[in-house]
């Protein structure tokens, strides 16, 4: 009870500080970008109001917006863009499962209250990489649950998950069965928790992405195929397969749905499935909003498998409150 009442005071504290922040300025920004940019490109006798009107035509949706923050970010050497969503919880309530960890707390208990942050950055390796609007990036995400309010444990790092992943971007929409794609990639995506012994999970995937703008729904639909890996000789070995039947409860993809319910609300939702009769899966939902011009506040709710390796065929349940420092959109 003790715990709920932190959470939810917190909230409360949360929400008194929230202010309306104004997405004339992520239009601003969103226009200058482009209108520099096509600048560069045109003769010298063409008007800016020309160049204005081409960047309103151009500027259809907030997933063109970010694309083209990128592009005029990804000029500046010393820039790095954000990939995933950035975020700090500092307040997320789950049952701690402890199963995985069975041989290692001696004794000691997990919290069920924990600090959960997220850093994600990207960098454009090459533009237009053999044809027009192909790019290469690079990209890091790394997500840790943090046991910071545990003085038993010497406030561990319970579990942090590493993401490298290589990634071709086409920004060009494309018919598919008479659907308009707008923006599509593929990607080398390895995703491993630094463990060793028992606790070490890993795995590398391509990943196929979909895009699919729908005025204020965004759709995005990711399918993965699993690079397979030797089975591991024992338990203990340090080759092989850590998780070899993570497809079973990490199904073959999902569908993620980005909803910008006004100028300054977000509601963001994730959904995946094994598609088997011995069902599993997990569902995400999220809420971001505005506290200042940058920060969002963010409350995020996830029940299912996966929602970290160590957690990948053991179902978990977790509320969290906190800050976005970026958004998806």
């Amino acid at each position: 009870m003790e715990v709920k009442n932190v959470v939810l005071s917190s909230l409360l504290v949360l929400f008194s500080y929230m202010a309306v922040a104004k997405d004339s300025i992520f239009d601003e920004n969103a226009m200058l970008a482009c209108v520099a940019e096509l600048s560069r490109h045109a003769a010298d006798d063409v008007a800016i109001g020309d160049i204005k009107k081409q960047c309103h035509e151009k500027i259809k949706s907030p997933l063109t917006k970010r694309m083209i923050l990128e592009q005029s970010a990804s000029s500046n050497p010393f820039a790095i863009l954000p990939h995933k969503p950035n975020y700090i919880l500092p307040f997320t309530y789950f049952e701690a499962n402890e199963t995985p960890y069975e041989n290692v707390l001696q004794g000691y208990d997990l919290d069920n209250l924990e600090i959960k942050f997220q850093v994600s950055l990207k960098y454009i390796i090459t533009e237009n990489l053999f044809v027009e609007n192909l790019d290469l990036e690079a990209a890091f995400t790394t997500t840790s649950w943090w046991q910071a309010y545990n003085s038993d444990l010497s406030a561990v790092f319970r579990e942090t998950n590493y993401e490298p992943e290589l990634i071709l971007s086409y920004q060009v929409p494309w018919s598919l069965f008479g659907m308009t794609i707008d923006y599509t990639t593929l990607s080398f995506n390895h995703q491993s928790n630094g463990q060793a012994g028992t606790l070490s999970k890993s795995w590398n995937r391509i990943i196929a992405a979909f895009t699919v703008v729908d005025d204020n729904l965004i759709w995005n639909l990711r399918a993965w195929y699993r690079i397979p890996e030797e089975a591991k000789s024992s338990a203990t070995d340090t080759a092989g397969d850590d998780n070899p039947n993570i497809e079973n409860y990490m199904g073959y993809g999902e569908l993620g749905l980005l909803w910008k319910v006004n100028d300054n609300h977000n509601i963001d939702f994730m959904l995946r499935n094994n598609l088997k009769s011995d069902n599993k899966g997990a569902v995400k939902i999220g809420w971001s909003f505005p506290l200042s011009t940058h920060l969002r506040g963010y409350v995020e709710y996830f029940n299912g498998y996966g929602e970290s390796l160590i957690y990948y065929n053991e179902q978990t349940s977790r509320v969290g409150i906190g800050v976005k420092l970026t958004d998806w959109l």
